[in-house]
């Protein structure tokens, strides 16, 4: 039987308060001694398996099914199912593949317009989806889906299919394609496909070691698995999750060891893996704009970082659109366009604060006998977003004009990248489980060190937060106020608080 979600965010709460603990005794002089190590140790130890909820993982076994099944399908097969096809086609085979009735009782998530309709759409126009399959090709995709559905509950995979579709970029696609595609869908090849991430975590965590030291790697370690909105129920066990955030880890440190070239390069793929860490190059170019406005003239450092970011970005762009030409990028374009504006309830931003209200709650709007259960909320919410549009804009604006401001006092590259994450806050609207970015800012705490503490006390409240509230958008709008207060805080705390000292590499990298 799997580890229940309350008893492992008990303790991780449970981890982070004590971790609070001991820093703040470290603060008042208490040294440990040569118990330091050793109880750091037992903390990460214990933080990691609470991750993974101590190895009886509780999404469906060893992978988890639905995350492989958008991805695993998505990828495999995105010349024929674009960003528009995976529920319209996934209806087609799975009634072609003896289960028809269900299909035409069931409900699917129309992706051209992210409204969820009955189902029996997709049989009424079977070329809609066939015609841009092979019949070979057609076969076999629907071999996959039988797999997938074999998996799990009928229940399960009806909710499967009002998810919101396949949303990686195309660069991503293109790593996803080649592996999914060497073999066909098995119970072991998803087993296989799952310990990517496992590898891409522990080498996350290795660079942060590597360039910054064993306090960071200590922190990094204890946020990541301790904090809430990225838990291991979202994409634990998935399929290649967590490239772009060992990429972004990778580009911090890097700058560190002034690696620049390939800061810019490894960044610059992050961004073409997932676009919203493009706004982690926010602080470096405020800092390359300071720097020119001061000196006239671009720092070496500076062009390098550029130069480097620039021809990764060319590069991946042409591979893509040779792959898999221009419209399946306009596509991508149209289909993330669509998902941003379509409201979702563990979305975590300064947005999110603004789109709900005691008219626009969850409880209150979702009718269960509907097609479309979550409409009558999602307009709701829609409407009240649109009353304080305005007001979120001059917030957001303040905001920028404060980091910009703050960024004046910072001349490294990889302060700079750590603070950019109030720019994700402010000016995007991601999904609980893209918060795992927020470990890049534990190596500011390298830079003040009075942000140790509130930086695990964000992971244990988080949890406290999540174990308090039931209904999924009052509790990621909890989340939201803690990130953007803890954004805040960083902003005062570089604006105003002394810098630590930090050794040679501290002057540009």
């Amino acid at each position: 039987m799997a580890v229940s979600e309350q008893l492992v965010g008990r303790v991780a709460a449970g981890i982070g308060a004590l971790t609070c603990a001991g820093l703040y005794l470290e603060a008042r002089g208490v040294t440990f001694g040569r118990a330091r190590r050793l109880l750091a140790g037992l903390l990460m130890v214990l933080s990691v398996s609470t991750y993974f909820h101590y190895f009886e993982l509780p999404v469906g076994g060893f992978y988890h099914h639905w995350e492989m099944f958008h991805y695993f399908l998505g990828s495999k097969y995105a010349r024929e199912l674009g960003y528009e096809r995976l529920y319209l086609c996934s209806a087609l085979a799975d009634a072609e593949t003896g289960n028809r009735a269900h299909v035409e009782r069931r409900r699917m998530r129309d992706l051209r317009n992210d409204a969820i309709v009955p189902a029996r759409a997709a049989l009424s126009d079977p070329e809609a989806c066939r015609s841009h399959f092979s019949a070979e090709r057609f076969r076999e995709f629907k071999t996959d889906v039988a797999f997938f559905r074999a998996q799990v509950s009928a229940r399960t995979w009806d909710r499967m299919q009002v998810d919101h579709g396949y949303n990686p970029a195309p660069a991503w696609t293109i790593t996803g394609r080649a592996l999914a595609s060497l073999a066909p869908a098995s119970d072991r090849f998803m087993r296989t496909l799952s310990l990517i991430d496992p590898v891409l975590m522990v080498a996350t965590l290795a660079v942060l070691g590597w360039a910054f030291g064993g306090r960071v790697l200590f922190l990094a370690t204890v946020f990541w698995c301790t904090q809430s909105p990225s838990g291991y129920y979202w994409t634990g066990g998935a399929f290649l999750r967590q490239d772009w955030l060992f990429l972004c880890a990778l580009a911090a440190a890097l700058l560190r060891k002034r690696y620049y070239a390939w800061a810019g390069v490894a960044l610059s793929c992050a961004a073409l893996l997932r676009v919203f860490p493009v706004l982690l190059f926010g602080g470096p170019l405020v800092v390359v704009s300071w720097h020119f406005f001061r000196r006239r003239h671009l720092a070496k450092a500076h062009r390098s970082f550029l130069l480097g970011a620039l021809i990764a970005a060319a590069c991946s762009l042409a591979t893509t659109l040779a792959t898999f030409g221009p419209r399946y990028h306009a596509e991508f374009a149209s289909h993330i366009a669509m998902h941003a504006s379509t409201p979702v309830s563990n979305h975590m931003s300064l947005r999110t604060l603004f789109s709900i209200g005691p008219e626009a709650l969850q409880r209150d709007n979702e009718d269960p006998n509907a097609v479309d259960p979550t409409e009558r909320w999602a307009n709701a919410r829609r409407a009240h977003f649109a009353r304080f549009r305005m007001a979120y804009w001059l917030c957001s604006a303040a905001l920028f004009g404060i980091f910009a401001l703050t960024l004046r006092r910072v001349h490294s590259l990889w302060i700079a990248l750590g603070l950019s994450l109030v720019l994700i806050v402010a000016f995007t609207d991601p999904s609980s489980y893209y918060y795992s970015i927020w470990i890049v800012a534990a190596p500011l705490a390298l830079a003040r060190r009075v942000l140790a503490l509130p930086f695990i006390g964000v992971a244990a409240a988080s949890q406290l937060i999540a174990l308090q509230l039931n209904w999924t958008d009052i509790e990621f709008a909890a989340l939201a106020s803690l990130y953007v207060g803890f954004a805040l805080l960083l902003l005062c705390v570089f604006r105003w608080q002394p810098p630590a000292r930090l050794g040679s590499c501290s002057a540009q990298g």
